[in-house]
């Protein structure tokens, strides 16, 4: 229950970031971004650095350069669908991610999986599938399933390398700063962010500490329960950005994108029945 409750959590604080995000979108090149709101989430957490227990083996290098990769994946496709799409339709994307995280914790943590975990996840994709399937016009169907697939293995494998690091002693400090320093370095130096304007800086931050909230979240929560669960619950991020899309900005989100989300609430109802 702690550990879908931080899920719960986590998803409000995504919802908040992208949100912010989307506002980025509109000013700058989508994914000059990336590099640079990387580095800052780094930066929030990176002074705890000094006083975390560090773990370091072969398999640890290797799991944390996997989640390296996966946020690169993750960022770049995310990105993609953010600048081309309301910020509701991006975020539904993310309820994909649970069939993913079912497969790897099925495959990498065997005797850990409910069997209505799966329900779960599979009545979530299947209507995500259907909804999203002409969501993102400018940049065409086939593009838009490449990139929100994307999305939801590169979530999904986040939240899995998170769970594989902490069985092996890893702390939460060390998951988050290795991955994203490394990933905005990588980002800043593959595609330099030449035309944001960096007079925005307060504004990124306040976005980091929603997003590095939410990460830290997750990472907190699959110490202490299934990958599956957590991810299943991230999967109500679409619900409260379209909440606020509603209330705040009178924005009436995309059909698509509602059809999606009460799929999401069907699917975090099977879980917590679990």
């Amino acid at each position: 229950m702690t550990a879908a409750l931080l899920g719960l959590a986590a998803a409000f604080a995504n919802s908040a970031g992208m949100l912010m995000s989307k506002d980025f979108t509109r000013r700058y090149p989508a994914r000059q971004m990336i590099g640079p709101l990387y580095l800052i989430n780094c930066a929030l957490v990176l002074p705890f650095a000094p006083f975390a227990p560090w773990t370091w083996s072969p398999e640890v290098v290797a799991l944390h350069l996997i989640a390296v990769a996966a946020m690169l994946v993750t960022a770049l496709t995310g990105w993609d669908l953010l600048a081309h799409g309301p910020a509701s339709s991006q975020l539904t994307a993310v309820a994909l991610a649970p069939l993913p995280a079912v497969i790897l914790t099925g495959l990498l943590l065997p005797g850990t999986l409910h069997p209505l975990q799966v329900v779960a996840a599979v009545v979530v994709v299947a209507g995500v599938v259907v909804a999203l399937r002409d969501s993102f016009g400018p940049l065409g169907r086939a593009g838009s399933i490449v990139r929100i697939v994307g999305v939801a293995i590169g979530t999904a494998t986040l939240t899995m390398t998170a769970k594989l690091l902490a069985d092996r002693g890893v702390g939460v400090v060390e998951t988050y700063v290795v991955r994203t320093a490394l990933a905005g370095i990588i980002f800043t130096l593959a595609i330099p962010p030449r035309d944001v304007d960096f007079r925005e800086a307060p504004r990124m931050v306040v976005r980091a500490v929603a997003i590095t909230t939410y990460f830290l979240l997750v990472i907190v929560a699959v110490g202490q329960g299934s990958p599956a669960v957590v991810q299943t619950m991230v999967a109500t991020t679409p619900l409260w950005a379209l909440g606020y899309e509603w209330w705040r900005e009178g924005v009436r989100p995309h059909p698509a994108s509602l059809a999606a989300a009460a799929l999401v609430v069907a699917g975090v109802a099977i879980t917590l029945l679990v």
